[in-house]
């Protein structure tokens, strides 16, 4: 069967930011459950539940996780369901998935209630302050609704570096760390040429494809 790419890769950017052995992980929006294979072969975790709104997707990932949900994270029944029924976890993964919802501060502050006191929130968002915005709104004069990337025609939400912040505040989680990926075109595999790093001096939030966050509870 035939998955997007962009939803089912490893995201080895996130899993870095993991520390420890012998984890307890929630992978929201797991797809195939790549993540959590990795995760549990490595012994980085010991055990790896995900969340999957796609029910083949999910069918598969159940094969390499420890559990998986699947369900639409919108409804406030199916996440009681996954509060009731998970333990405490280390870390919990958001790999560009709360900007595929329509209220992700609620998602937040349901599934942090099952965050260990010390344990940590891992988040990626698409950053729409990306140089790409302007190529295409006002030099191209439309807003694409693409298959993946900044303008997935999936997205509800979308965040500047700025609303990132917000979001934390918002949910009462407190910042531990932000980092940047870089790409210099919505196009994967485009290449970082002398114009775009030019760019990068000027504001790298121009060239900033992705937002990630580490966090945890702010007590």
């Amino acid at each position: 069967m035939e998955f997007n790419r962009s939803y089912i890769g490893l995201r080895t950017d996130l899993l870095k930011l993991i520390e420890g052995d012998f984890n307890k992980v929630l992978d929201v929006g797991c797809a195939l459950g790549t993540n959590g294979d990795y995760l549990i072969q490595h012994n980085i975790a010991d055990a790896v539940y995900g969340i999957e709104l796609d029910s083949k997707m999910a069918a598969e990932a159940e094969t390499c996780n420890t559990k998986v949900f699947c369900g639409d994270l919108n409804s406030k029944e199916f996440r009681t369901t996954i509060l009731n029924e998970t333990p405490l976890f280390d870390y919990i993964l958001f790999g560009d998935i709360l900007e595929h919802l329509f209220n992700p501060e609620a998602v937040l502050l349901d599934l942090k209630s099952r965050l260990h006191k010390n344990g940590k929130i891992i988040i990626s968002l698409p950053n729409i302050a990306h140089v790409e915005l302007f190529i295409q709104v006002y030099i191209k004069g439309t807003f694409p609704r693409n298959s993946r990337g900044i303008f997935d025609r999936t997205h509800l939400r979308w965040f500047t570096r700025k609303d990132v912040f917000k979001l934390l505040a918002d949910v009462d989680l407190k910042l531990l760390s932000y980092g940047r990926k870089y790409r210099s075109r919505d196009a994967i595999g485009s290449k970082f040429n002398w114009k775009y790093k030019v760019l990068r001096k000027i504001s790298k939030d121009l060239v900033t494809f992705q937002h990630i966050v580490v966090c945890t509870h702010d007590d």
